[in-house]
């Protein structure tokens, strides 16, 4: 019996998958918001007139012994309320997928967390890389 398998299970919710990019030890995911609109931070109004997009790359959990990151397309939106100081903001993930200004979703975060809580010290520095999670500073990161 064949069991199907799809890449586009391994993405956070909230997200849509858009494809896949394959490099000799990571996956990288290339995935958007499924959202029409973003509130602004300050007003929260919604809107829909996206100003521009970039690009955040975020660490996820690894699979099949690969390390994954997503390449996630951020759309910057304009806040139509005149009287708003916040005239342009980027979209915000929910602290559930990408937490703000994190550079690992939320199900990484949560794991390394308890790792750090629970093993501490040396330990909980070196047992995540046996586990292939990205853990420590950003320059680290970006090294995946």
């Amino acid at each position: 019996m064949r069991t199907g398998f799809q890449i586009s299970s391994l993405v956070p919710s909230g997200l849509v998958f858009d494809g896949v990019s394959d490099s000799l030890d990571s996956l990288i995911l290339a995935v958007r918001s499924e959202a029409a609109e973003a509130r602004c931070p300050l007003c929260a109004t919604a809107s829909s007139r996206i100003h521009s997009r970039y690009v955040r790359h975020v660490a996820d959990l690894p699979s099949a012994r690969r390390k994954m990151r997503l390449r996630l397309l951020t759309r910057r939106f304009t806040c139509e309320v005149p009287h708003c100081r916040r005239r342009i903001f980027a979209e915000r993930f929910g602290e559930d997928v990408v937490p703000l200004r994190r550079c690992r979703t939320a199900r990484l975060e949560h794991i390394v967390h308890h790792l750090g809580l629970v093993l501490g010290g040396r330990p909980a520095a070196s047992f995540p890389k046996r586990l292939m999670l990205p853990v420590g500073t950003v320059q680290n990161l970006s090294r995946f």
